[in-house]
């Protein structure tokens, strides 16, 4: 692919927040790196009607989605298409299978070029299911020439749905050196240990957009049914819905905690250090970004089996697993985490380091990417 020009499209991208546009700019970072030329086609409501800048290996296209009736799809169309005589595209890529993954499509029809559609998470778990955006994934799959899915699970049903389509499981990766702590950071650690009274209790995290799916009212509901409110503390960093909010506040129901809104990464190492587990009872997921991260770091999740955490887990090796929606399960697995003595609980951490840091690197990220445009490009 080295030389070869793709279209990537997405609806997260910086300077967006979240997951979805963290993955997105490190994935096309990686595959830039390796010389394959991507211009990043992104429709944001509020923005320019067109801005385009240039990067090293392609540029990113910026259309406003907000514009009159259809004029921003068409606009971006437009664009493309001159771009594109000018210097073909080999394939298009959908980042995600809902609105991105149908103008990948619909654009790649247009070009005569393959399309790749990256399916991760809400696409499937989701959008699948509502009128108008399960219309846009459907279109996406059904067009594709080859799937990548962010987890195994996502990976079987697709192939489930279309029989014959080429689907692979494209991991996140992560840079597990990136996450070793800096003085400041062990400051940070220290400051935030101690706020939390950790000598006496173990602080367990709360990271990411913590949305309904995010299960964190039935992970709050195990630990208050097992007797467990006195020995843990909470750091919460990121957004919490209303009703999780009103439980964090009533000392009858959940821990004592501390709450900090969305952080940049260069500040996430020092909040996961300050942590001994981080829990992530996902109903449903992908591969969370910020699982890697806190095993990068060396900390044990408590983590349900959804999406791709169980494939990354081994349970009781560098973490602890239970079935998604089991609050009984959630409540043991706690339990079993707490029962770790501090030094056993290192050890853990280095373990889980060590597993993400062989497994899930950003080389066999991009290589899985690599092959799947390959595919799609065939």
């Amino acid at each position: 692919m080295t030389g070869r020009r793709v279209l990537w499209v997405t609806e997260r991208y910086p300077p967006a927040k979240g997951g979805m546009a963290v993955s997105c700019a490190r994935q096309v970072r990686g595959l830039r790196r390796r010389g394959v030329i991507v211009d990043v086609l992104t429709m944001e409501r509020g923005a320019a009607p067109l801005l385009i800048e240039p990067r090293d290996n392609g540029a990113d296209l910026r259309v406003g989605r907000d514009l009159v009736d259809a004029m921003g799809p068409n606009l971006a169309w437009t664009t493309v298409a001159e771009r594109h005589a000018k210097e073909p595209y080999v394939c298009t890529v959908g980042f995600g299978a809902s609105w991105a993954g149908f103008i990948a499509a619909t654009f790649g029809a247009w070009l005569n070029a393959g399309c790749a559609v990256l399916i991760r998470g809400n696409d499937l778990d989701r959008d699948w299911f509502l009128p108008r955006r399960g219309g846009w994934v459907r279109e996406a799959l059904s067009r594709a020439r080859a799937v990548g899915a962010v987890s195994p699970e996502k990976a079987n049903r697709v192939a489930c749905l279309y029989p014959g389509k080429p689907v692979r499981w494209t991991p996140n990766g992560i840079d597990a050196a990136r996450w070793r702590l800096l003085p400041a950071d062990e400051t940070r650690r220290d400051e935030i240990r101690a706020l939390l009274q950790a000598g006496s209790r173990r602080v367990v995290g709360l990271f990411g957009d913590l949305k309904a799916k995010k299960r964190v009212t039935l992970w709050l509901e195990a630990v208050r049914d097992a007797g467990l409110l006195d020995q843990l503390a909470l750091l919460i960093v990121g957004q919490v819905d209303s009703l999780s909010a009103r439980i964090l506040d009533d000392p009858a129901l959940a821990p004592p905690n501390v709450r900090i809104p969305f952080s940049p990464p260069a500040e996430l190492a020092a909040l996961y250090a300050a942590c001994d587990f981080v829990a992530l009872p996902s109903s449903f997921d992908g591969m969370p970004n910020v699982l890697l991260e806190t095993m990068a770091c060396g900390v044990p999740p408590i983590a349900s089996n959804a999406g791709a955490m169980g494939q990354i887990v081994t349970d009781g090796e560098t973490g602890f697993l239970f079935p998604a929606e089991n609050r009984e399960a959630a409540a043991l697995a706690t339990q079993r985490a707490l029962a770790l003595s501090r030094d056993e609980a290192r050890a853990m951490g280095h373990r889980a380091h060590q597993a993400v840091a062989t497994r899930f690197t950003l080389d066999r990220e991009i290589e899985a990417l690599l092959e799947l445009l390959t595919l799609a490009s065939a």
